[in-house]
């Protein structure tokens, strides 16, 4: 029996997400809001994505197996900027339903897909996750969709849950 996963990737301004029933990408997006408060806008984003789920659930009639996240451990632009996405990824959190939360290193899902690290550059490797959604989902999508499906696919493809990090509720 395949499961609903919901793969995130998560940042103050605008939230990439992607639905997976089993392998297969159910569906898709980013969610902003316009408010200048970061506050503002993940409670925004909190709010959407538990929408999202409520109407998966219903239409898949099945409970949601896991929510994927990507974990960055890279710095930010300033100590403030990560603790304000900390803040945001557990207002999120705090509003979803799941069995099971798994955080994902960025060069651990971005392995699977093999990404080439010849140019590192934050440019480089938003275009390689639009190529790579264009070519292995035959979808046009933004960076920070594409960075979700990708986390998502990565997700539902392997087999070792038990080497993620995990946290069960």
């Amino acid at each position: 029996m395949s499961e609903l996963i919901l793969a995130l990737d998560i940042s103050t301004t605008g939230t990439g997400w992607a639905v997976y029933d089993g392998l297969s990408l159910v569906s898709s997006g980013v969610l902003k809001h316009k408010s200048k408060s970061y506050f503002e806008r993940g409670r925004y984003m909190a709010s959407q994505l538990r929408l999202i789920q409520s109407r998966t659930i219903k239409k898949h009639d099945k409970a949601f197996e896991a929510v994927v996240v990507e974990k960055n451990s890279v710095m930010g632009p300033n100590q403030q900027s990560m603790i304000n996405i900390g803040i945001v990824t557990g207002m999120i959190l705090n509003r979803l339903v799941a069995d099971r939360v798994y955080f994902v290193n960025v060069s651990t899902w971005r392995k699977h897909w093999k990404f080439s690290y010849k140019d590192r550059s934050k440019k480089s490797m938003k275009k390689q996750s639009i190529e790579t959604v264009e070519r292995e989902f035959n979808k046009s999508v933004k960076d920070d969709e594409a960075d979700a499906i990708l986390i998502g696919g990565f997700f539902a493809a392997q087999n070792q849950l038990e080497q993620l990090e995990s946290h069960i509720y």
